[in-house]
């Protein structure tokens, strides 16, 4: 599985968008567009978008709007590690991370 552990910093908390970390953006593609976000492994899907000019060095920001929003204030808090699983070029995966020892 392709996953990363996000931060859930306090502007996605509050927005409901997250940047992909570089060592991962490869695993997003490259066209800019629409995207499914799943809420959970077995959660419900939302629509997105993925947006490629919103950082300077090109890497994917996902806009998910207030339905990932809500679903991050209604899981998680700011702070948090969110698990984003990108095995799928259609459905980007959402799960609570799993702690280390």
């Amino acid at each position: 599985m392709t996953v990363f552990n996000l931060k859930l910093q306090e502007t996605y908390f509050k927005q409901g968008f997250f940047n992909v970390i570089v060592d991962f953006d490869r695993f997003v593609r490259a066209e800019e567009g629409p995207i499914r976000l799943r809420l959970g492994r077995n959660g419900r899907e939302i629509q997105a978008s993925i947006n490629r000019h919103a950082n300077n060095n090109g890497t994917a920001r996902i806009m998910g709007g207030a339905d990932l929003r809500n679903w991050f204030q209604s899981q998680f808090e700011p702070m948090d590690t969110v698990a984003v699983d990108l095995s799928s070029r259609d459905v980007i995966i959402f799960d609570k991370a799993k702690k280390t020892a």
